[in-house]
């Protein structure tokens, strides 16, 4: 039904269902459909994170021999982007880091030459200090903290949200890719929204939602409830008064009731979204570029509603592509990774689809035969059992 072979626009449906008729919402929720399939990771963009994972977790555990090392954020909730961040965190099981050692780590990774040293930032004054770097084989971007274990009960709740809110990871990817597009997914570098707090948006929209006890016609839902998402936040919210908060069921408390019982004097930024995993922690207190993304969201909206608005038969082409699509640096990416890592997925039959990949963090809790060697970063071999230093045309692994 969608267009396979415009790649910058997945989410196009057949010609003939353009203006011959169908309702602007159903076509627009087909789209978003079609953009949450195309969006996801294949079996090979999978497997190519867990085995970058992998190889960096052996690296970890080889400088301190007991740490332990789980995922966290948007690849552990299946929320990811094709170029977005892993999350890591180490912690010490024998004894704690009081001053995380970001340098330490950074050493090693250029040292090892898991990473390119221009690639390899190390940011000690945010709230969370976190070393991020580009994997040079898999070019995947990571970011590294210590000691810090909300990061995976938060991961954990959304995949629980998810289960209560099913449009949830459809509604997000959407978003997430809207943000990308404007670079204002980044609240370090831009000031932008962090995935995860984008989640919690979505969340406490669709609690808020679930007040009306509305039902949506399975056939226009996903267009609705993005345009109500846009409208929410674009035009209705009040920023000054209230935060996000997806600790109740209404989506939204009170700045000042928030300051009452957290006893401290945050919830004084726009954009205040409560962590309900550390409920005094606001996760949009960076966010300074937030009020900005709300007025993007209001024009969205506006852009939206202009075309769900006429009349179907004048509808001609995608709706969805008004306010997203998927730039060439995506797809470059994308083609990259199955043109040289397709052989990560067993190949045993080719009839049908690949198995479903294990989670992450089942991945990361499977026995190893090996640990990283001190000397030698992740390489890829090809199948003729050639070992390459990852620009190889055709390699089938990442080794370690």
């Amino acid at each position: 039904m969608c267009d396979a072979e415009n790649q910058s626009k997945p989410w196009r449906l057949a010609n003939n269902l353009y203006g011959n008729g169908t309702p602007a919402l159903s076509l627009l929720h087909l789209e978003i459909e079609g953009f949450y399939n195309f969006i996801q990771s294949t079996a090979t963009e999978f497997y190519l994170r867990a085995e970058a994972v992998r190889c960096i977790e052996d690296m970890l555990v080889s400088i301190w021999p007991g740490a332990s090392v789980e995922v966290f954020g948007s690849f552990r909730t299946g929320l990811n982007l094709p170029l977005s961040d892993i999350d890591l965190v180490v912690e010490n099981r024998k004894s704690y880091w009081y001053t995380p050692p970001l340098y330490e780590l950074e050493s090693e990774l250029v040292a090892r030459g898991v990473a390119d040293p221009q690639t390899v930032n190390v940011v000690d004054t945010a709230a969370v200090p976190v070393v991020k770097f580009t994997e040079r084989v898999s070019q995947i971007k990571f970011d590294i903290s210590f000691n810090v274990g909300s990061g995976v009960k938060a991961a954990e709740l959304i995949k629980d949200l998810i289960q209560e809110f099913p449009d949830l990871p459809k509604l997000v990817m959407v978003l997430k890719q809207f943000l990308a597009m404007h670079g204002l997914n980044d609240v370090y570098r831009s000031g932008g929204i962090s995935s995860y707090g984008i989640t919690l948006m979505c969340i406490g929209f669709l609690q808020h939602q679930s007040q009306s006890n509305k039902k949506y016609n399975n056939n226009n839902r996903l267009g609705i409830l993005l345009l109500k998402f846009l409208e929410y936040y674009g035009r209705k919210f009040d920023f000054n008064k209230y935060a996000i908060s997806v600790t109740g069921k209404g989506g939204c408390e009170t700045k000042e009731q928030l300051r009452s019982t957290m006893g401290n004097y945050n919830w004084q930024s726009f954009l205040s979204i409560q962590d309900p995993i550390t409920p005094s922690n606001d996760i949009g207190r960076s966010s300074y570029a937030a009020l900005g993304v709300m007025k993007m969201f209001e024009a969205a909206f506006q852009k939206l509603s202009r075309l769900v608005d006429l009349e179907p038969t004048r509808i001609t082409g995608p709706i969805l592509d008004s306010i997203v699509e998927v730039p060439q640096q995506v797809i470059n990416y994308r083609d990259w990774v199955h043109y040289n890592f397709r052989h990560l997925v067993s190949s045993g039959s080719s009839s049908g689809p690949p198995p479903s990949p294990p989670s992450p963090e089942k991945i990361l809790k499977r026995r190893r035969s090996s640990q990283y060697n001190d000397s030698k970063p992740c390489t890829t071999s090809t199948s003729e059992g050639e070992s390459t230093d990852g620009n190889a045309n055709a390699p089938n692994m990442l080794e370690c």
